[in-house]
């Protein structure tokens, strides 16, 4: 992944407000803190306004793109169970986990009122999420069977 500029015209969390991301990933074991505007975001791996993982809490901001918070929870997600108490900022070195965090980042964002995997796909474009076939779109579409399968057999995903 990487960051556009802080002006890129996605969603952020002060457009559809914090309860309903609280509540996807509560359901999910994990903890969204809210951090102050202007602070500084713990474990944010690129910089504000970018999310933070530390173990089984996302750290973020009003301003902090549902993109990032999405990805950034994914990440947590796709982790072992046993090695997501030791994640701190850097949540994988894993490609295959990368792209089962990025194609989980898009189901979820149906999970968010106002955002949706429409949103999500033309968010990730905006700010620069890089594929092989040009486009978050044909890659979720036609080239991540393997992030998919990962997925499956992790029961992230139904088969």
């Amino acid at each position: 992944m990487m960051q556009a500029e802080p002006g890129a015209n996605v969603l952020r969390l002060a457009d559809t407000g914090f309860e309903a991301a609280t509540a996807l990933l509560a359901r999910s074991g994990l903890e969204l803190v809210r951090v102050a505007d202007g602070a500084p975001i713990p474990g944010s791996y690129w910089g504000e306004p970018e999310a933070g993982v530390i173990a089984s809490r996302v750290y973020a901001r009003a301003d902090t793109p549902l993109h990032s918070l999405l990805h950034e929870a994914c990440h947590l997600l796709v982790a072992a169970p046993a090695r997501r108490t030791s994640i701190h900022t850097d949540a994988s070195d894993s490609l295959q986990e990368e792209d089962a965090t990025c194609y989980l980042q898009i189901v979820l964002a149906d999970a968010l009122p106002g955002f949706g995997r429409e949103r999500a796909l033309a968010d990730m474009d905006a700010w620069g999420y890089s594929f092989r076939l040009g486009s978050a779109r044909a890659w979720f579409e036609h080239d991540a069977e393997d992030a998919r399968a990962f997925l499956i057999a992790r029961k992230l995903l139904p088969g």
